[in-house]
């Protein structure tokens, strides 16, 4: 039993140490927030910003999607692996009864445990299951009684479903060939398919809570039925987990669905040779059987093109059993855990990795602007605290001549300020201009030509042919979008280096616009297009326009949703580039008003120099106050991604706050030079 214990303790402590750090992520980013709006550094723009940071990080969850052909054991590993606890089979999995449509498992805290179906009926309809999840009366929901084992097997017993329908109705919903050879059933036919066509069970597992989410998607047909799955689900996910039988090794249709859809997808991919068990026949040692089992892995290896860490020989159903009934020689035997310690030690800092970069390219330019703004602050407190001590008992004639200069140093700036007027008017002409490419209209104008180029054939040539013309566009409009933000980049450089020379900003080098991730998105959808096309079901004749219009709206709107992932990247950078220069302006403008109100209190009155001293003082105290919180801050951002560029800055930022002497200080702010390459 300790050695189960401790496999499981170690996947599900990784799941918790993930979800405590995303927790205290949340909470700086959530304390920054505050601290910005009691300082009065927060407007509008910045709050939304804010908004959808945090609802990244609220939504951020790790999904797991496990692909295969039927009866290779997906439903018992997703059993073995999270919910062996049950001490039941919570999805069906025995012979002959399995998982009929692809289902998604999470936990929702907010909403009681529940089983969700979504009819087949739907797919007669173009709604996508994105779409379809937001329309709550398309879904039959079952309420879950997590105490209640009995009420729990049948209820998700569903998910095995099946349903008579008439061989016409079957090929109406694209769920058998639209045509055949001759051999297939006639329209009049009685033929057998999944009553459901997507299922989502919100069950209160400690990993689920945690922020994992699994996805179950049911063999080659069930895949090339739902586009949307291998368009957006899989590329979506941390992982795909590819299952293949140890007694077949990779098959035609194996292979199938590996060079479809999982060699071609963003995830990383892991190979897992099941139904070890198989080989435990009593007639071989151990030292046979684990022979047979290093032959079949490196023979998987050579044939998906994967290095030997990444395929797994283990025995799911072997696994499930041990953890039920407590025999720690069983599940060690089944290898579950060398699979269930690499998620917990590659996967999961990769997801961790991912939304920690995502947090400091977001806040971190945020951050920086603002421990520059303290810094100068700083600073611009203990020169003028060196000025007014210079001051005392020296003539009024010194008082007038600073005051004097003063005067003519805000009257610079101000004329830099109304340069700088000018600059940021075009900078927003352009930015809108720059924006106006990535509008929904733009892309309906795009997605129309692409139909145009179709020649309105609706067969899978043009299918190809639309799809290509379409991604051609949008890839035109995202290079000529990183053309003009190249363009916007230097205008503000320059502006960013005048001011840096003339007043002492922060030297600053601004990111390039990265749509990259987009334009991979973009490829994925040609290969799924021409796999689509190559697919022998999917002939080339005229009478396939309902398969070919049904997956055509399936790549539009996916290609809609990369376009708006494009268009939202592009508002953050234009939001982020010019925030650091005119935090610094309003800081500057505000210390020169200082200088200039303590200058005149004591031209007309020479003893307010005791004063003016002691109010600097209260500023100081003040600052490194503020210095040492966003200080705290940052350590926690630093700490969620320790390669940020960062860091160095922020412990800077605390020696400057903990020096022993003003001097000092003066001299380490030389040294700080801040040049964030992400925003």
């Amino acid at each position: 039993m300790t050695s189960d214990v401790n496999s499981t303790k170690r996947f599900e402590t990784e799941i918790a140490h993930y979800q405590k750090w995303r927790d205290e992520l949340t909470a700086a980013v959530h304390a920054y927030h505050d601290w910005l709006e009691q300082s009065g550094k927060l407007d509008v723009q910045l709050s939304i910003r804010f908004y959808d940071l945090l609802e990244n990080l609220s939504k951020g969850r790790m999904q797991l999607a496990f692909l295969a052909e039927f009866s290779r054991g997906k439903s018992e590993l997703i059993n073995a692996m999270f919910f062996s606890s049950f001490k039941e089979r919570l999805l069906p999995s025995d012979v002959g009864r399995t998982t009929m449509c692809p289902t998604e498992i999470f936990h929702d805290p907010t909403e009681e445990p529940y089983l969700k179906l979504l009819s087949v009926e739907t797919r007669y309809r173009d709604e996508s299951i994105s779409q379809l999840k937001n329309m709550p009366v398309e879904w039959s929901k079952v309420r879950l009684n997590i105490t209640d084992t009995a009420q729990m097997k049948e209820a998700l017993s569903a998910l095995t479903d099946t349903k008579r329908v008439y061989a016409l109705d079957a090929r109406m919903m694209g769920l058998i060939p639209m045509f055949d050879d001759g051999d297939g059933p006639k329209e009049d036919d009685i033929v057998e398919v999944p009553s459901w066509r997507y299922a989502m069970v919100n069950y209160p597992h400690p990993l689920l809570t945690s922020g994992l989410s699994v996805l179950d998607t049911p063999g080659l047909n069930a895949l090339g039925l739902e586009p949307e799955l291998t368009l957006s689900a899989v590329p979506n996910a941390q992982a795909v987990l590819f299952l293949l039988g140890i007694d077949t090794g990779v098959t035609k249709s194996d292979m199938e669905i590996w060079d479809r859809y999982v060699k071609v997808s963003l995830p990383t991919k892991i190979a897992v040779l099941n139904k070890t068990d198989l080989l435990w026949d009593g007639l071989k040692t151990d030292d046979e059987v684990a022979e047979s089992l290093e032959r079949m892995i490196v023979s998987t290896c050579a044939t998906l093109k994967l290095p030997r860490e990444k395929v797994f020989a283990l025995s799911a159903q072997k696994a499930l059993v041990g953890r039920i009934s407590g025999d720690a020689d069983v599940i060690e035997r089944s290898n579950i855990e060398s699979l269930e310690d690499y998620i917990a030690h590659e996967i999961i800092p990769i997801k961790r990795q991912l939304l920690a970069q995502s947090v400091t390219n977001e806040i971190g330019g945020m951050m920086a602007a603002s421990h520059q703004s303290c810094v100068k602050q700083l600073a611009v407190i203990e020169a003028q605290a060196a000025e007014m001590a210079g001051l005392a008992g020296k003539s009024r004639d010194l008082t007038t001549k600073l005051l004097h200069k003063a005067g003519e140093e805000k009257d610079a700036y101000n004329l830099a300020l109304a340069e700088y007027k000018t600059q940021r008017a075009l900078f927003t002409q352009k930015k809108n201009a720059l924006l106006d490419q990535l509008n929904e209209t733009k892309l309906d104008v795009l997605c129309a030509r692409g139909q145009i180029a179709m020649n309105d054939s609706w067969t899978t040539v043009g299918l190809t042919r639309g799809m290509r013309e379409v991604i051609r566009l949008i890839n035109e409009e995202f290079n000529s979008v990183a053309a003009v933000s190249d363009e916007l980049r230097l205008m503000m450089e320059i502006v960013y280096q005048t001011f840096h020379e003339r007043f002492g900003f922060a030297d600053m080098t601004l990111p390039s616009l990265d749509l990259e991730k987009s334009q991979n998105k973009l490829k994925l959808l040609i290969h799924e297009t021409e796999a689509f096309c190559k697919d022998p079901v999917n002939i080339v004749m005229t009478e396939k326009r309902f398969l070919v219009r049904r997956f055509w709206r399936m790549l539009v709107e996916s290609a809609k949703r990369i376009f708006n992932e494009a268009r939202v990247e592009t508002e953050q950078w234009l939001l982020a580039v010019p925030l650091p220069l005119e935090t610094q302006m309003k800081d500057h403008k505000t210390a020169l008003d200082a200088r200039l109100t303590s200058l005149a209190r004591i031209n007309e009155k020479g003893s307010a120099i005791k004063y003016e001293l002691a109010k600097f003082e209260t500023q100081r105290a003040d600052v490194i106050t503020q210095i040492e919180i966003v200080h705290a801050l940052m350590a926690k951002v630093r700490t969620a991604d320790p390669a940020n560029e960062y860091a160095e800055e922020f412990d800077g930022a605390k020696t400057l706050a903990n020096g022993p002497s003003g001097a000092k200080n003066a001299e380490f702010l030389d040294t700080v030079r801040v040049a964030p390459r992400q925003m």
